[in-house]
């Protein structure tokens, strides 16, 4: 009887653990293999031993359990350690459109609470952006236009989100009335003007390039020169500018990321540090590395546009530094009084549609300046 029961359990126990390395390799989570193999290893031999009535003293009992409890914790530790830094929030620069897509039953955009003063039902411009700011010019579709599907990945949309150097290149090529962007460079007004087109450019809001770290961090004041020498890898420990000894985590983003590339400006002629990285598999599976997303270690410093980090904020998982006295509120933003800050605008290239400057004064105005502030942006009018 008690070989038959061991058998089954055998059984069972090489289904389970064969159906588990599958979703291990699956998952690329090689490194919970030795674990898979170890845990029913020892269940199974409890369950044996106990059978046969191995554990008869107290000596045969604790030797095992201190073998099994050596291997389990041996083949544990990795999956652990990787479990707990899963469990460390992140915070992402990218925007996802399909949570924000106007007229969606579960989205995330903000609103006017009452009606809009203008409202479009033809010739509806059509509008592209830079991916960060769908979420404004959204909520403003929202507001204005008429109920319907505007999906943001439609290419010949009416309201796509492509990014800002193919939504330049359908403004050019007519795709679109209007695109939603940061200033634009020499060479989109040297493309512009082969086209026989002129760029028309309206400022309509203000966003800021913030610092953060974690809540329980003490610093909350850094000045540039600070922050550079941190990136810089000159300033590595968080006493060096104030705060407890930890080493310092400085953080960044993929060479193509808008947010690497708003550091790299921001680092002027100081080259940065190796970025930060974690290790995927060790021990016995290698050592590839990969650059790490921001986690919200005690002693990790990130950065990002402020409006990705409204939400994490909101959550009292991080805080937005200071810089060289100043906080990112609306208020210093608008005025510049905070350093790190640039506007965005609303740029035409001669269309025909009468509709556009409709939009566009909409947007200025008060209306739409404050659906702005209620998006997560800034608006250049102080009040709204």
């Amino acid at each position: 009887m008690a070989a038959l029961l061991s058998a089954m359990l055998l059984v069972v126990l090489l289904v389970l653990t064969f159906i588990a390395f599958i979703i291990a390799m699956m998952n690329g989570t090689a490194y919970h293999i030795p674990f898979i193999i170890v845990f029913p290893t020892v269940l199974y031999l409890a369950f044996s031993l106990s059978l046969y009535r191995f554990f008869n003293t107290r000596k045969r009992i604790l030797t095992f359990i201190g073998i099994a409890s050596i291997a389990l914790a041996i083949t544990g530790y990795v999956p652990l350690r990787e479990a707990y830094t899963e469990s460390i929030p992140t915070v992402n620069e990218e925007v996802n459109p399909t949570f924000y897509q106007p007229f969606r039953e579960d989205s995330k955009l903000a609103q006017l609470g009452t009606p809009a003063s203008l409202k479009l039902q033809e010739s509806l411009p059509k509008l592209d952006g830079e991916t960060w700011l769908y979420p404004m010019y959204a909520a403003f579709v929202e507001a204005v236009y008429p109920e319907g599907d505007y999906p943001s990945y439609m290419k010949d949309g009416l309201v796509m989100g492509d990014g800002g150097g193919y939504s330049f290149t359908h403004l050019i090529e007519g795709k679109a009335d209007m695109i939603f962007t940061t200033a634009p460079m020499k060479w989109h007004y040297n493309k512009a003007k082969k086209a026989g087109l002129e760029l028309t450019v309206t400022p309509i809001g203000k966003e800021a390039f913030v610092f953060f770290v974690n809540e329980k961090n003490p610093v909350q004041n850094m000045t540039t020169q600070q922050i550079r020498e941190i990136y810089a890898g000159t300033t590595e420990n968080w006493d060096e500018v104030g705060g407890k000894d930890m080493p310092i985590i400085a953080y960044q983003r993929k060479e193509s990321s808008r947010g690497q590339k708003a550091l790299e400006q921001f680092m002027e002629d100081t080259p940065l540090t190796k970025p930060a990285t974690e290790a995927e598999f060790r021990e016995g599976y290698g050592n590839v590395k990969q650059r790490a997303e921001y986690r919200n270690y005690k002693n990790a410093i990130g950065f990002s546009h402020r409006f990705t980090t409204l939400e994490l904020m909101e959550k009292h998982k991080i805080k937005l530094l200071n810089i060289d006295g100043v906080a990112p509120t609306n208020d210093s933003i608008r005025s510049g009084e905070y350093p790190l800050v640039r506007e965005f605008y609303i740029v035409t290239a001669g269309t025909d549609n009468p509709k556009v400057q409709q939009f566009i004064d909409w947007i200025v105005s008060e209306e739409g300046q404050q659906l702005m502030e209620k998006s997560g942006y800034v608006s250049l009018q102080k009040g709204n």
